[in-house]
C-alpha cells in the first residue's frame, strides 16, 4: 500500500511559493523561483511511478482508473480557472492577444500547450509573458503527455521482463539531436529526466525500504535532507535566469536532487521532514495546485488594467488573494471531484468532455471577436480618406471609432519590431559590396538596439538613400570600447564570457576602414561614455572618413495600461522627465564631443516646458513602449527631427 506522507505535501509548498514570488515580481529575491516547477515535475515522478509499481504488483493497476484519476486531478479546477480567466480576458486583452490566448485555450484542453508555447516561442523568462494567462499550463501539459505515455511504458517495461531479455543491435551510431533552447524548456524531450527522476527515486525507495517500512536511518537521513532543502533553496536564491543557460541545463539538477534527497530520506522523524509537515507548510502544498493555476491569471488581469497595481504593497494582497482563492477551489472543486461516491467514472468522463467542449467554443468565440476586432481596426486605418471627409462635412467625429491604439501595442511586435530591421540587414549584407566604392558611399552604423532602433529611423524616413548601410553589433552588456584597460572589470561576471571573445569594436576594424561614415550607436554607461573620446582616437579614423556619436534618448518611465482607454487629446498633454542617468551619461558625452560629433537626440526631442519628453506623437501615436527604445511612429517621429537637425542633416 502507498504510504501517504505528509512531508511532500511541505515540499510542494516549497515548491510552489517561489514560482508566485517570482512571477509576481519578487525577481530580486527569488531569482530562481521558476526551480518551482522542477521540483513539482520530480515530485509528479515519483508520486506517479509509486503508484503504477504498487498496482503492477499487487495486480490490481488498471490503465483506464489510472486515466480516471488524472482527470480527477487535474481538468475540474483547470477548467473552471480557465473559463474565469476567458472573462477577464475578453474585457482587457486587445486583439493580438485575445487571439493568441484563444488559441491557448484550445492547446490546453488538447494537452499540447508546451508545443504551443514553444511554436509560438514567446520566451518564458521574457516580460511579455507577463501578459500571457494562461503561460504557466505548459508544465501541466509536459505532465499530461507524461501519463498518457508512461503507464504504457512500465507495462511494455513488465512484459519485457516477463519475457526474458531481447536486445536490439544497431550498427548505426545515435547522436543527440539539436533543437532550440525553448524547445527544450517547454518540451517533454528536454523535461522527461525530471519525472524518471522522481521515477528512480520510487524504485530506489522501495528498494531499500527506507520509506515505506518507516526505518530510521539515523544521522545519515539527518544529514541528507538538510542538504536536499539547502539545494533547492540555493537554487531558488541564486539561479538567475538572466545569468545562466537557458533552463533547463546542468544547473536543473541541484533543485531536482535536492527534491529527490528530501523525498528518500526527508522522513516524518527527520528535522526536515517535521518541519515539512507541520500543518501551514502542509496546508499550503495541499492547496498547491489551485495556487499553480490561479496566480498567473490574477497577476496577469492585474498587468492588463487600466491602472498599474503592480506595487510590491499590492502584489502581498494580491498573494493573500491567491491563497484563498486556491483554499476555495481545493475545497469546492478538486476534493469533491477526487470523490467517488459523488461522481462516478462515467461522470468524471463526462464532465471532462463536456469542459473541453465548452473550452473549445469559448475559445473559438474570443479568436473570432479578436479578428473581428482587427478587422474593424484595419478598415478604419485603411479608410482615412473616408475619416478626413467625415471630419470636414460634419466638424467631428468619434475618436474612438478612429483610434488604432491597440493595433500599435500588439506585445509581438514591440518585442520584434525593433531588432527585425537591424538583425534581416545584418546577416543579408554581412560585408560592403565591391560596386559601392565607386557607385555610393559607405556608412557602417555599430551598436547595440540602440543602434537597432537608428535603424528603423532610417528606414521609417527614408533617409540615407546615398549611403550603402552595413551594420555591426555589439551587445550592450559589453560596451563600445578599446583602451588599455581590461573591460571586463566593468562587465557583470555573468555576461563576461559573451565579451571575451565577441561583441567588441576590434573586431569591427576591418569593416571601419572601408567605411565613409562611422555611426556608434548604444545604451551607454557612465565607464564606457568616460572613455569613449579614448576609443574612438584608436580606431585611427583618417582625416576623410566622418564619425558620429548617437546620445542616448530617455522618454520616462512608461505605463501602456495607463495610456491604454484613454483619449486623444489626454495622449497628445503627456509629457514627463527622462531618468537621470540617461541625463547623467548625456551631459558626460555632450562635454566630450563637438556638436559636428554628438548626436543630441533629447536636446532635439525633449524641448517642451521644463525639457519634458513627449510620450505621444502630435498624432497620438505612441513614441516608445519602454522609454528607451520606439515603436513604428516613434521611429518616424525621432527620425524626422534628428535628420532635420545638425549633424545628421549634413550627410
Amino acid at each position: 500500500m502507498l504510504v501517504y506522507r505528509k512531508e511532500i505535501d511541505g515540499l510542494r509548498a516549497i515548491a510552489v511559493l517561489p514560482v508566485i514570488l517570482y512571477h509576481a515580481g519578487y525577481v530580486n529575491i527569488v531569482p530562481g523561483g521558476y526551480v518551482g516547477v522542477d521540483i513539482f515535475f520530480v515530485i509528479s515522478g515519483y508520486l506517479i511511478t509509486s503508484l503504477i509499481d504498487m498496482e503492477i504488483r499487487q495486480g490490481t493497476f488498471s490503465l483506464i482508473r489510472f486515466y480516471e484519476r488524472r482527470c480527477r486531478r487535474i481538468l475540474p479546477a483547470l477548467y473552471v480557472i480557465s473559463l474565469v480567466t476567458c472573462y477577464f480576458a475578453y474585457q482587457r486583452m486587445s486583439p493580438g492577444q485575445l487571439e493568441d490566448f484563444g488559441y491557448s485555450l484550445i492547446s490546453i484542453i488538447t494537452f499540447s500547450s508546451n508545443v504551443f508555447f514553444w511554436w509560438k516561442d514567446d520566451r518564458y523568462f521574457s516580460q511579455l509573458n507577463e501578459l500571457n494567462p494562461v503561460v504557466h499550463t505548459w508544465s501541466l501539459a509536459v505532465e499530461e503527455q507524461f501519463y498518457l505515455v508512461f503507464p504504457l511504458l512500465c507495462l511494455l517495461f513488465f512484459l519485457a521482463q516477463w519475457g526474458g531479455n531481447i536486445q536490439m543491435i544497431s550498427k548505426r551510431t545515435f547522436y543527440m539531436f539539436f533543437q532550440h533552447s525553448w524547445a527544450s524548456f517547454y518540451m517533454p524531450i528536454g523535461r522527461i529526466w525530471e519525472l524518471l527522476l522522481g521515477s528512480f527515486v520510487a524504485f530506489y525507495s522501495r528498494a531499500n525500504d527506507s520509506i515505506v517500512s518507516g526505518k530510521s536511518i539515523g544521522m545519515r537521513a539527518q544529514v541528507a535532507s538538510v542538504i536536499g532543502l539547502s539545494l533547492i533553496l540555493i537554487s531558488i536564491m541564486t539561479l538567475d535566469s538572466r545569468s545562466i543557460p537557458p533552463f533547463p541545463n546542468c544547473y536543473t539538477m541541484v533543485p531536482t536532487f535536492g527534491a529527490s534527497l528530501i523525498i528518500i530520506y526527508g522522513k516524518h522523524d527527520t528535522l526536515i521532514g517535521r518541519l515539512l509537515s507541520l500543518e501551514p507548510v502542509r496546508w499550503i502544498g495541499l492547496i498547491s495546485y489551485s495556487a499553480y493555476l490561479w496566480h498567473q491569471p490574477l497577476l496577469v488581469c492585474l498587468r492588463l488594467g487600466p491602472i498599474s497595481l503592480m506595487t510590491i504593497s499590492h502584489m502581498k494582497s494580491v498573494i493573500v488573494i491567491i491563497l484563498l482563492l486556491s483554499a476555495i477551489t481545493y475545497y469546492s472543486i478538486e476534493q469533491p471531484f477526487r470523490n467517488r461516491t459523488l461522481f462516478s467514472r462515467r461522470v468524471i468522463f463526462g464532465c471532462s468532455a463536456a469542459g473541453a467542449v465548452v473550452l473549445y467554443f469559448v475559445a473559438v468565440f474570443l479568436i473570432h471577436t479578436a479578428n473581428y476586432r482587427t478587422a474593424f481596426i484595419e478598415k478604419v486605418t485603411d479608410n482615412r480618406s473616408v475619416i478626413i471627409d467625415s471630419i470636414m462635412r460634419n466638424g467631428s467625429l468619434t475618436l474612438k471609432e478612429v483610434d488604432t491604439y491597440l493595433a500599435d501595442i500588439e506585445p509581438m511586435e514591440l518585442s520584434n519590431y525593433v531588432t527585425r530591421r537591424f538583425d534581416t540587414h545584418l546577416k543579408a549584407y554581412p560585408t560592403f559590396s565591391k560596386q559601392s566604392a565607386n557607385t555610393k558611399r559607405r556608412l557602417l552604423l555599430i551598436g547595440d538596439s540602440f543602434a537597432q532602433d537608428f535603424m528603423n529611423m532610417i528606414a521609417e524616413t527614408n533617409s540615407l538613400q546615398k549611403y550603402e548601410i552595413r551594420c555591426y553589433y555589439i551587445r550592450f552588456q559589453c560596451q563600445i570600447y578599446m583602451g588599455d584597460e581590461d573591460r571586463l572589470q566593468w562587465i557583470a561576471s555573468f555576461h563576461r564570457s559573451l565579451c571575451i571573445n565577441d561583441h567588441k569594436i576590434q573586431s569591427a576594424i576591418p569593416m571601419i576602414r572601408e567605411a565613409d561614415v562611422i555611426i556608434l550607436a548604444g545604451f551607454w554607461l557612465r565607464w564606457s561614455a568616460i572613455r569613449l573620446p579614448r576609443t574612438i582616437e584608436l580606431l585611427n579614423l583618417t582625416k576623410s572618413q566622418k564619425l558620429l556619436v548617437l546620445g542616448l534618448k530617455n522618454f520616462g518611465v512608461i505605463d501602456l495600461k495607463k495610456y491604454m482607454n484613454m483619449s486623444y487629446e489626454f495622449r497628445i498633454q503627456q509629457f514627463q522627465q527622462p531618468e537621470e542617468n540617461a541625463t547623467e551619461v548625456n551631459t558626460i558625452m555632450k562635454q566630450s564631443f563637438s556638436p559636428s560629433v554628438y548626436i543630441d537626440t533629447m536636446g532635439m526631442v525633449c524641448v517642451f516646458k521644463n525639457n519634458t519628453c513627449p510620450i505621444f506623437t502630435p498624432h497620438g501615436k505612441l513614441i516608445t513602449y519602454d522609454g528607451w527604445h520606439t515603436m513604428k511612429h516613434g521611429a518616424r517621429y525621432v527620425g524626422d527631427i534628428i535628420f532635420s537637425h545638425y549633424p545628421l542633416n549634413q550627410l
